[in-house]
């Protein structure tokens, strides 16, 4: 896990600019600094410590940086940028292959020989051997770029479902990639200029529009493909994809094979990713997902269960704390649990270092949870956390999925939906599914309006005036909405802010669930398999029932990494945001009717209380972080939009 960059230029580069595009970086990699830069000749280029950074003032055509965050091979044999034993492959890479043991095995019996203990050197030599056919073969999470000097070519990856980030921008003449947007700004002459079609998207719906950012001219590099570089004339053109999960397709499958195999996968993708020569705890929330990997890892744990440590958010608010279940798991399996007390004064002295390592405004405060939760960890010295993201994605674990599911029963067999709902209500069945419905028909009314709240001051459609995902969404099947939800929705902004939030103090996450060949396992699951009687995700209670305690393996409340924030609006937050909608930022006042802003904080200020599901509240914080983004990134708005605003 680390932080990459690299900046490619025909017409010659400043290689200290590339040495302050790196070291933006640094908090990805405190164990180490790299460089490497060549000039075009027939020579294999140069490679650069980090004690001699300083003083490259050599003309170059490509530069890369790397910042080390050490996990395998604590030598400086893992020093990167890498080279292959000729010299002609250079990489620079962030990220785990976590079957780099297997690989290279296999790899071994074709001729080659390893010097170090690294996955980066497998990639070297799985590429030379196999081409870009290798990223098919990785299992794990990565961004990474190969400078192939004899071809002349720069070929950049991304892992299948985007875990680990990766941008590019092209300008001057150039091409430049790195693994956070903050990197590109150390390039002379490059100044912070908003994606106005973003903005619109965001204030709307709280979606973004990936590939684009935020910011214009710099898009994410897609998940799940590759593609070459000429280093003559360097410009981005099609990434070609090396992963197909559209191609999937459900298939039939018995309960009990469906349980073995989800056992199988879930216990191998928790194997894998316990391998690291540092400490690895987990991310424990005591929710269904992250009490069933640290009861997984304590059982693969040789006798060493005792010294696992479990990090956790916690508050006095008993709607919000998960502590009591966090206790649970320890009790069962061992190890040692630290809980964060996070407070909104605590928010407040990290608002803008938080904006700041985000990139990019986060949706509302619950990233904060696991902010803290990550500085924890980091205080404790453990450097890689598990993490039970994708879950919910994967195995339906969100409300909105299951209505989805019960929308086409209606149509192919209503007496379904009342052996659900009734199920429900009885002994045994989740009410959950009942009492739900009321808050969530609420927010797809709101998202169905689009723009009744949205307060834009200009008179225009988000882009493509397309309808919004809550509408999109009701024309899909369940396994094609299980397949948005991975893809495009919510997986790739929850795994962007896992990341920078991690990454802002040296944590490497990772993600059992996210294995692909349980994400593709779960995709071609029945969707009854993971419905019953107002349980969902019940699958994944049944298959690692083993590893729960029963009063989570059937626990009817969800409340993961969140802050109290509608508390926290009408207490603690509340004199700052009132001072800020008196005097938002231009930009912001350029998109935003402020009278209509003032109404929105008045009505939220005045009430005895918010529901957390309310989305007024979501859309004002959403609004407050985005201008808080404004001013810590000094961003100006791409084009001028005409205010309304009496």
């Amino acid at each position: 896990m680390c932080g990459i960059c690299g900046w490619v230029n025909p017409s010659g580069l400043d290689l200290q600019e590339v040495v302050q595009m790196n070291r933006r970086a640094a908090h990805r990699g405190p164990d180490g600094e790299g460089y490497w830069w060549w000039d075009g000749s027939p020579d294999t280029g140069h490679f650069v410590p980090s004690h001699q950074a300083d003083a490259l003032r050599q003309q170059a055509t490509v530069g890369l940086g790397h910042r080390r965050l050490a996990i395998l091979d604590l030598s400086d044999a893992g020093l990167q940028p890498m080279p292959s034993p000729d010299r002609h492959l250079w990489a620079v890479f962030n990220g785990e292959i976590y079957n780099y043991l297997e690989l290279r095995a296999e790899l071994q019996r074709h001729g080659y020989v390893f010097r170090t203990g690294t996955d980066t050197e497998v990639i070297l030599a799985a590429y030379q051997h196999w081409g870009t056919d290798c990223f098919a073969r990785f299992n794990g999470m990565w961004g990474l770029a190969l400078v192939d000097v004899r071809k002349r070519m720069l070929v950049l990856s991304r892992d299948r479902l985007g875990i680990k980030p990766l941008y590019v921008w092209t300008g001057r003449g150039g091409l430049a990639f790195a693994s956070e947007i903050k990197q590109f700004f150390a390039l002379s002459k490059l100044h912070p200029r908003a994606n106005t079609d973003a903005l619109i998207e965001f204030i709307s719906t709280g979606y973004e529009l990936p590939p684009a950012t935020f910011f214009d001219g710099i898009q994410a590099f897609e998940p799940g493909t590759w593609t070459t570089i000429s280093l003559d004339r360097p410009t981005l053109g099609t990434p070609q994809a090396f992963w197909f999960p559209d191609h999937l397709t459900v298939r039939p499958s018995s309960q009990a094979e469906a349980e073995e195999r989800t056992r199988l996968l879930f216990e191998d993708a928790v194997r894998l990713r316990l391998r690291s020569d540092v400490p690895v705890g987990v991310c424990l929330s005591g929710g269904l997902d992250s009490s069933a990997i640290y009861g997984q890892m304590q059982r693969l744990k040789d006798g060493a269960a005792d010294a696992t440590l479990a990090f956790s958010a916690a508050y006095d608010d008993e709607d919000f704390d998960e502590q009591p279940f966090v206790d649970m798991v320890l009790r069962d399996f061992g190890g040692q649990g630290r809980s964060t007390h996070t407070t909104a004064e605590d928010f407040l002295e990290d608002s803008h270092r938080f904006v700041y390592q985000h990139d990019e405004p986060p949706g509302s405060l619950s990233p904060y949870a696991a902010w803290a939760t990550m500085r924890l960890a980091r205080q404790h010295e453990v450097p890689v956390l598990l993490n039970g993201q994708g879950g919910d994605e994967l195995f339906s674990g969100y409300w909105p999925a299951y209505y989805l599911f019960l929308r086409r029963m209606l149509l192919r067999a209503p007496w379904q939906i009342v052996r659900h709902a009734v199920g429900a209500l009885m002994p045994g069945g989740n009410a959950e599914l009942v009492t739900q419905v009321v808050p969530h028909l609420r927010r797809y009314v709101h998202r169905k309006k689009r723009h009744s709240e949205a307060l834009l001051a200009a008179c225009r459609q988000a882009p493509d005036d397309q309808p919004p995902w809550a509408v999109q969404a009701q024309q899909l099947t369940p396994p094609q909405y299980r397949l948005h939800e991975i893809r495009n929705v919510h997986l790739p902004r929850l795994l962007k802010w896992d990341d920078r939030n991690a990454m802002a103090f040296s944590i490497e996450g990772r993600y059992p669930f996210l294995d692909h060949r349980l994400v593709e396992w779960a995709m071609q699951i029945p969707p009854r398999m993971n419905f019953d009687r107002g349980w969902n995700k019940v699958l994944i209670r049944k298959a690692l029932g083993h590893l729960l305690p029963p009063a989570i393996q059937w626990r009817r409340s969800k409340i993961g990494f969140v802050t109290p924030q509608s508390d926290w609006i009408r207490t603690t937050l509340r004199p700052g945001l009132q001072a800020w909608v008196a005097s938002p930022s231009e930009p912001l006042k350029a998109l935003v009717d402020r009278n209509r802003l003032a109404t929105l904080a008045e009505t939220l200020f005045s009430a005895r209380h918010i529901h957390p599901m309310d989305e007024r509240q979501v859309l004002l914080i959403r609004l407050f972080l985005l201008d808080l983004w404004f001013k810590v990134f000094q961003v100006d708005l791409r084009e001028p939009l005409v205010a309304s605003e009496a």
